[in-house]
This record gives structure tokens, sequence and C-alpha cells, in this order.
């Protein structure tokens, strides 16, 4: 058995002064099944079926994904997903969050920063905000810009339960292989 924990990170700029050529919408990242599910036996594109899992072996803990989605002022729109196998405790994500230990019934002991944070199968934590200003000017497509604009910065993190092991049969045999990663 293992636990698949989700991080999503959510990066959006709001124009307070001036002009910028406002980011495109961003495209949600492709489903991602933890469970195993292949996309291929589900419907969906095959495009999205380009993946595999890391190495499950008999210290596999956790397959973790990583999500993010930024519209940062001017133009910097992305979005991606990456997904890691955990095999030793404590883990550390992106955002900081660290999970320290996990029970048999699928629950996260971890923290954030001072912060300790318990997630039941089926629970999410959400970060502080962070919000930072930031001015810049240029020109995009033939037009001059300067902006002033707020960046608020959430980090979300959600356990998405207990899944059994054999259903992973995609991967590669590399601990330190990132299993997937997709830009948008």
């Amino acid at each position: 058995m293992y636990v698949a924990v989700e991080e999503h990170l959510l990066v959006d700029s709001n124009l307070i002064k001036g002009t910028y050529p406002y980011p495109m919408s961003i495209p949600p990242p492709s489903a991602f099944y933890y469970d195993g599910t292949t996309a291929s036996s589900s419907g969906l594109p095959s495009s999205i079926d380009e993946g595999y899992y890391p190495e499950v072996n008999d210290s596999f803990q956790v397959l973790y994904g990583t999500t993010s989605k930024r519209s940062i002022a001017p133009n910097a729109v992305r979005s991606g997903l990456l997904i890691k196998g955990v095999y030793n405790l404590p883990y550390a994500g992106e955002s900081g969050f660290t999970i320290q230990n996990i029970a048999r019934d699928g629950t996260i002991f971890a923290n954030y920063g001072n912060a300790s944070v318990t997630l039941k199968p089926g629970e999410e934590w959400v970060s502080p905000v962070t919000t930072e200003i930031s001015k810049g000017n240029g020109s995009f497509a033939g037009a001059s810009y300067a902006y002033t604009t707020i960046i608020n910065t959430t980090w979300t993190v959600t356990n998405l339960g207990v899944y059994d092991k054999a259903n992973l049969t995609r991967y590669r045999n590399n601990q330190s292989d990132t299993g997937y990663y997709r830009s948008y």
C-alpha cells in the first residue's frame, strides 16, 4: 500500500497600476491517476498516457505529485505536473510541507515551518498566502507597458488516500528518476 499526495502551487498576479499584456488563460494540467489507472483505459486522449510512475518497491511509501498554475505579469503563464516517488521519510515537498510520518490508515503527520499538520485521507491543507509587489516595464507585440502588480502565492496539499502498489505497473527501475513531468 502507498499514500497519494498532491501539492498544488497557485501563483496569481493582480494588476494594481499601469498596463501589461494580460496573461492568457492557463489550461489545467492533464489528468493524472494516482491509483494506477491508465489514461488509455479511461478513454482520455493518448497524449495524456505518456507518463509513467516512479519505481515501486518495498520502500515505496508515497506517490507525490506537485501541480502548478502560474499567471504572472506580463505573460509569464504556465502550468505543469511533476510526480515523484517517496522512499524515505521525512520528505519535503516543493512547498516546504514536510511529511514526517504516515499511519497505517493513511493519515499523514507533517509540518510546515513551525506548524504541525495532520491530514487524514481526503483532507487538504492550505498554506498562508504570501504576497509581494512586482514592478516592471517593457514591450510586448509592439506595445509598451509599465505595471505594478500584487503577486499572491498559495500552496494546497491534499491527502488523496491509500492505494494498492500492485496497481502501479508502468514505472522505470530507478528511484532517483522522476516518474512524470509535463509542462504546459
